[in-house]
């Protein structure tokens, strides 16, 4: 993310910020990321509305914002830095090739990333968009406690978050649903 916010004064951090903090899939060709619409980022409620359309699944999901993307859309509002700045296929490509990004590496590694910090199939499953069965087959036990803390403890360098702006961790929507019920 280092080298992303020097890039031609932060233009992609958006894109990269989004599909490696929150898992959106980010192919430059027919991903969700081409699909989402900047009004779904809701920083007020801490969630991405992925609607069916958007969907590779075709099914709703709702993804928890982390306080490290908070801070990454803070620094870089969706207003002066659009989701897919122009040329975003070509850049990608040359990103992806001097950087040596695989197709899915950012979604995987935020898979991998929640997996490790929060330890729930079934919430991975449900940020992701993906099966528990995928989840299990594929993310369990890949990074530890320290790296998934280290991950989402990456922040903008370059740009401050407004202190007003700064948000706390928010609680992926299960845990979020449980403490509703207990308080109920």
């Amino acid at each position: 993310m280092e080298y992303i916010e020097r890039l031609e004064g932060g233009a992609y951090v958006p894109f990269f910020a989004l599909c490696l903090f929150a898992g959106i899939r980010p192919c430059v060709r027919n991903g969700e990321i081409l699909k989402l619409r900047a009004e779904d980022i809701r920083l007020d409620t801490g969630v991405i509305r992925i609607e069916p359309e958007v969907s590779k699944v075709r099914m709703k999901r709702h993804v928890t914002i982390q306080p490290n993307l908070a801070a990454w859309l803070r620094a870089y509002p969706l207003d002066q830095f659009p989701l897919i700045p122009r040329n975003l296929r070509d850049h990608r490509a040359a990103i992806a090739r001097e950087r040596g990004l695989t197709h899915d590496i950012m979604r995987h590694t935020f898979i991998s990333m929640f997996m490790a910090k929060f330890r729930s199939m079934g919430e991975a499953a449900l940020q992701a968009g993906n099966s528990e069965g995928i989840i299990r087959k594929h993310y369990l036990d890949l990074k530890t406690k320290e790296e998934a803390e280290a991950f989402f403890s990456i922040m903008p360098k370059l740009r401050s978050v407004p202190e007003a702006a700064q948000v706390s961790a928010p609680l992926p929507s299960s845990e979020r649903s449980a403490g509703l019920a207990k308080a109920g």
